[in-house]
């Protein structure tokens, strides 16, 4: 599912509804981004119980960069400094920090979702409750900013 930038969520969960049915979790997902490469990842702090955002960026190399992130209340498993207060957000101010990837636990409770140019994945729909999702970056001819989901360890 690589290419266009320009996939909607909704055609993207649907046809992966097939593939997901017989694995149970996401055996391997491409999302061709955007030029800016910018996509953020939406979800409930399960300690806390508040909104966080955390911005991410795809470089031209295929790099994955953790920009920032912002969320509503301090607490449990929240950063203690390096924030500013704006528009009733606590905003993260350190400076990005390059990732080889990331694993997230997916969760209906947290009800993760990833956003880029206004387009949508519930990744609830594409995966099973509780599956580890291994999220990396890569570069393509045919997609310089790719974001690539694919199973992650289970305990």
């Amino acid at each position: 599912m690589t290419g266009r930038p320009g996939i909607s969520a909704r055609p993207l969960t649907l046809a992966l509804g097939a593939l997901l049915a017989a694995c149970g979790t996401a055996p391997g997902l491409s999302l061709c981004l955007a030029p800016d490469g910018r996509f953020e990842l939406h979800y409930v702090h399960s300690a806390e119980r508040s909104p966080v955002v955390e911005r991410y960026r795809v470089d031209a190399q295929g790099r994955l960069w953790l920009e920032g992130m912002r969320f509503r209340s301090l607490g449990w498993g929240m950063p203690a400094d390096g924030f500013v207060r704006r528009a009733g957000w606590f905003e993260t101010t350190t400076p990005p920090r390059r990732l080889d990837e990331f694993v997230l636990r997916v969760s209906r409770l947290a009800g993760q979702e990833l956003r880029a140019a206004g387009r949508v994945l519930v990744l609830s729909a594409v995966a099973r409750d509780g599956a580890a999702l291994r999220v990396e970056a890569a570069s393509t001819p045919s997609c310089p900013r790719l974001l690539v989901l694919r199973q992650g360890p289970d305990p």
